[in-house]
Parts: C-alpha cells; sequence; structure tokens
C-alpha cells in the first residue's frame, strides 16, 4: 500500500492510500466519481457511469469466477473518508492488458496520486508478463496524456466517435516493454 501526504486548502492534511479496491462501495465509489467529474468537466451523459459500473461489474464477476488473479485488478487511492481516485488493469487478447477507470478528483490533481495509480498498475502488469499495456482515452484530457505519456505510452490509434452524449475524438495508446 502506497501512503500520501496531500494538502488542500480548503481541509487541510488528507493522507491517501492506494489500496486493492475490493471494499463493498469502492465499485460504485468509482463510477460516482467518473460519473460527477467527466459531466462536470466535459458535459457527459449518465451513459459514462453506466458504462464504467458495468465494465468494473464485468471484472469483479470474473474475479469471483477464475479467482483474484485471472482476470485482472483495481485500485483505488482513498484518504479514510471517500475514494479520490482509481485506476484498473484487465486482462485483454494476445498477452496484453488494458489500463480502465483511471479517474482522479481534483482536489488529489498535482500531488502524485494519479502517477502513483499508474504505476501500480503497470506493476501489475509486468508481473503477470503482459507483452504490454494499452489504454483508450479522449483527446482534450491534457494531464492524463502528460501522464501517459512520461511513463512510455505512444499514441497508436485515433478516429472520431459520438459517445457519453458528447462527440469526442478517441485515442489509443500503446506501452511494450
Amino acid at each position: 500500500m502506497k501512503v500520501f501526504e496531500i494538502v488542500t486548502s480548503t481541509s487541510g492534511p488528507r493522507v491517501v492510500r492506494i489500496r486493492d479496491a475490493d471494499r463493498p462501495g469502492d465499485l460504485g465509489a468509482v463510477a460516482a466519481l467518473h460519473g460527477v467529474l467527466y459531466s462536470r468537466e466535459y458535459g457527459m451523459d449518465a451513459t459514462m457511469e453506466a458504462s464504467v459500473a458495468a465494465g468494473m461489474a464485468e471484472l469483479v464477476l470474473a474475479r469471483a469466477r477464475e479467482g483474484d488473479d485471472g482476470p485482472g485488478r483495481m485500485w483505488v487511492a482513498d484518504d479514510g473518508e471517500r475514494v479520490l481516485g482509481a485506476a484498473g488493469l484487465t486482462r485483454e487478447e494476445h498477452g496484453l492488458m488494458r489500463l480502465r477507470w483511471v479517474i482522479l478528483d481534483p482536489v488529489a490533481r498535482g500531488h502524485g496520486v494519479g502517477r502513483a495509480l499508474l504505476d501500480v498498475a503497470l506493476a501489475e502488469g509486468r508481473r503477470r508478463d503482459a507483452a504490454g499495456v494499452y489504454l483508450w482515452t479522449i483527446a482534450g484530457l491534457g494531464a492524463s496524456r502528460h501522464l501517459y505519456e512520461q511513463a512510455g505510452f505512444t499514441p497508436t490509434e485515433e478516429r472520431p466517435a459520438r459517445t457519453w452524449g458528447i462527440d469526442v475524438v478517441e485515442q489509443r495508446f500503446d506501452l511494450k516493454w
């Protein structure tokens, strides 16, 4: 478990821990964080939250069937009161893993928490001897793109789409090791 202390102007210091997302309420908190933040920051509709919730539910049910180490894992960053961020990694085809559900509450941004979540996920991919990791995101998420590129991801595909109630440019990033 990785521990951070972040200081915010509104609430004073907070200790933030990165841990497995295995407690009741974690999935709902992560889905809600996606729904609220992406609606507020990008104008997305409720289908964003539903899509996240469906994917996470599939992971949890697959882990129940196959065992904890099979289909993937998910982590959250929390301050003891609420979930402030998340990242997940799922098994995909051709020996690849997929980075998913990366999100960070604005109060936790800029403190290294997002990078730590990404590092935990990538370490899991390496532990599993994956051929690499890929992710899908949308254009316009500058801080996220910077984080991914710093970790060695490169853009490999781009396509326009209408999803989550808005027009976007979907982008795929790949990391091979």
